[in-house]
């Protein structure tokens, strides 16, 4: 369990390094600078359309969404809904102020209106500072990743932190917390529910009808506990635990690079001089 929960964080990690590399790269786009310099938002919105599918096609993933904030911090264009503009976010945003101070950026797993990951970035034209950008990806990558491999994910987010994230005050509670994310149907969601509880959560193990669970605290950008990664699977994949780890572990090499090496004999004696 303590292998799998720690795979689990792994995957976290990589997305967390993904949204970033995004952010680095988006940020550079001149057509956006254009933008920005031109205080022309229907360009901006029209660059992120253009953009965004390409990044999800080439990077092969489905939950991409991206912001874009004024150099005083409040939201400029959002790619999922260019009427919707003009919020102060200092005023609840941690990464976006830490990030109008030192002007740097920074990956994180942050709550906002939701909970997910969020990269931030600054955006430069000729060294001045015009504006920042965001990229967010949902939990909804780890989970689709952690179940084709039969292992049930779930994000649990403290209840009292609504009164920010109130995106997801229609989400399913339970025993104080919000089930922001999940990876399995009604059915299986249930089985999870009927065995959570604070002091289950805190001991990080149950085992319940011949499924296993584990749980480890979830951290935000002020390393504050604002939740619990919860995981489940059956006891059966106990026999597969080996393959399980390999299977699970992000990839080491850079996506689409493809490394060659020169064929050689397998039956070739090779000798080597190490001065």
């Amino acid at each position: 369990m303590e292998s799998v929960l720690g795979l689990t964080q792994e995957l976290i990690s990589h997305e967390k390094q993904l949204a970033l590399s995004i952010a680095l790269m988006l940020s550079q786009n001149e057509a956006l600078k254009e933008g920005y310099l031109k205080n022309d938002r229907k360009q901006l919105y029209t660059t992120l359309q253009s953009e965004i599918p390409k990044i999800k096609q080439y990077l092969q993933i489905e939950n991409l969404e991206v912001q874009l904030h004024t150099k005083d911090a409040k939201a400029y264009v959002r790619s999922w809904d260019f009427d919707d503009f003009g919020d102060d976010l200092s005023t609840f945003r941690k990464g976006i102020t830490l990030l109008q101070q030192t002007k740097t950026p920074l990956v994180a797993i942050e709550l906002g209106k939701r909970l997910n990951i969020k990269a931030l970035c600054p955006i430069f034209d000729k060294n001045e500072f015009i504006g920042s950008l965001e990229i967010i990806i949902s939990f909804d990558e780890v989970a689709q990743k952690l179940s084709a491999k039969k292992i049930n994910f779930v994000i649990l987010m403290d209840k009292a932190l609504l009164e920010i994230g109130e995106w997801m005050k229609e989400l399913e509670q339970v025993d104080g917390y919000v089930i922001v994310s999940n990876s399995c149907p009604t059915g299986c969601v249930n089985s999870f529910i009927s065995i959570v509880s604070t002091p289950i959560m805190q001991q990080g193990f149950a085992r319940s009808n011949g499924a296993l669970f584990g749980f480890t605290p979830l951290f935000d950008i002020e390393a504050k506990q604002v939740g619990y990664i919860g995981i489940w699977f059956g006891e059966s994949l106990l026999k597969e635990s080996l393959l399980l780890r390999a299977s699970l572990a992000p990839r080491a090499a850079p996506l689409h690079v493809k490394t060659l090496e020169p064929a050689r004999e397998s039956s070739t004696t090779r000798e080597v001089l190490i001065r």
